[in-house]
């Protein structure tokens, strides 16, 4: 009878357990679907020294502002897939100014009396183009620019703006592409204000200082 009873316990435990059985799996899958994005850099990371410029170099006219050597340096914009980009700059030393007002200047420094020691143009070179890969070919695009991101016209000179975006686009036209890589070289312009506007009593220590902001469009 025990055994019957201890039998009888253990078949029901038995079905217990069978009514218990997962009949479901769940199979998840998880992942992300992201933007490509670019990694940028501008020569070396090291400053472009302009060397020591002697006073007798400048202009003979002392009225007159003083164009220097134009250096360039190279930049390099690479994307982990074709994506349309733009770019835009901020003059790190706005607050030192220019010897001249424009959107496209960036200060070189003052001189020991506050007063701007001149501006720095930096533009695209070879002609506002540059070299730029989509879908494995190389080609050149255009620089265009806009105020708003949303109308766009060709840029003639290619220069870096605080106040207006580039981007780039095939020859010819005048919307953003997406490609998977930009470069090419700026060309530096460094312009020095006239003699008789400057302190000359010491050295002028040049000073320019600029970042290049890039946006996925």
């Amino acid at each position: 009878m025990n055994i019957k009873k201890t039998l009888l316990a253990t078949c029901l435990l038995a079905a217990s357990a069978n009514a218990l059985a997962a009949t479901t799996a769940d199979l998840k899958v998880t992942g992300k679907v992201v933007p490509a994005s670019c990694d940028v850099t501008i020569g070396t990371g090291a400053p472009l020294d302009l060397g020591d410029i002697q006073v007798s170099a400048l202009e003979s006219d002392h009225d007159k502002p003083t164009a220097l050597p134009q250096p360039s340096v190279p930049y390099n914009i690479t994307c982990t897939g074709p994506v349309a980009i733009s770019t835009i700059w901020v003059d790190n030393q706005e607050a030192d100014g220019t010897s001249a007002p424009s959107a496209n200047y960036f200060s070189l420094g003052k001189d020991a009396s506050d007063t701007p020691i001149g501006y720095l143009w930096i533009q695209h070179g070879g002609g506002a183009s540059v070299a730029v890969t989509g879908n494995g070919t190389e080609t050149h695009a255009n620089v265009i620019t806009s105020t708003n991101g949303t109308t766009w016209t060709n840029s003639s000179y290619g220069q870096a703006s605080k106040t207006q975006m580039n981007s780039f686009a095939p020859v010819g036209a005048s919307t953003p592409e997406a490609y998977t890589t930009y470069s090419g070289r700026f060309t530096l312009k460094p312009t020095i204000a006239p003699v008789n506007d400057l302190d000359l009593s010491t050295s002028l220590n040049i000073n320019a200082n600029a970042t290049m902001e890039l946006s996925y469009l």
